[in-house]
């Protein structure tokens, strides 16, 4: 009888070590597409949006743009012939990012027919906590006569 009461003790342990080297079935699943955490406390991922708004000439070889983003995060612009240009912000709403051209830049536009010289911008706003979205403009960069 003791033989088997050990051979019962031994075959439980060995089931319960089994049992927590598998995942739960209910965490395997994972939280459904957008959202992030786990379940059942799953939190949908910050919105990823952004508005680009009007575009200024306010001086020679620099733009301002207007950027309405929807959350928190990391605002990023960058060309060949310009200077990257960075906005961080902790929340949702709106600011002027000034975007200037580097030296080969300066360059360029200089010898540029009609002294204008079109670029095309890579915009790209990664959210705290959330994926990327990357969109391109093209804008135009010209020599403002005094």
């Amino acid at each position: 009888m003791r033989m088997r009461n050990r051979l019962l003790l031994l075959l439980a342990g060995a089931l319960a070590v089994i049992a927590l080297a598998l995942p739960a079935a209910s965490s395997a699943a994972g939280c459904p597409k957008g959202q992030t955490g786990t379940p059942p406390y799953c939190t949908p991922l910050p919105s990823n949006k952004f508005n680009l708004g009007k575009v200024k000439h306010p001086s020679t070889g620099v733009v301002t743009i207007r950027v309405k983003v929807s959350s928190g995060g990391t605002f990023t612009a960058t060309a060949d012939l310009m200077k990257t240009a960075k906005a961080t912000g902790k929340s949702a709403g709106s600011f002027t990012l000034k975007l200037e051209l580097n030296a080969k830049g300066m360059a360029e536009l200089e010898k540029a027919k009609g002294r204008q010289l079109r670029i095309k911008v890579k915009f790209t706003f990664s959210p705290t906590g959330g994926e990327p979205r990357t969109k391109l403009k093209k804008l135009i960069f010209r020599v403002v006569k005094p």
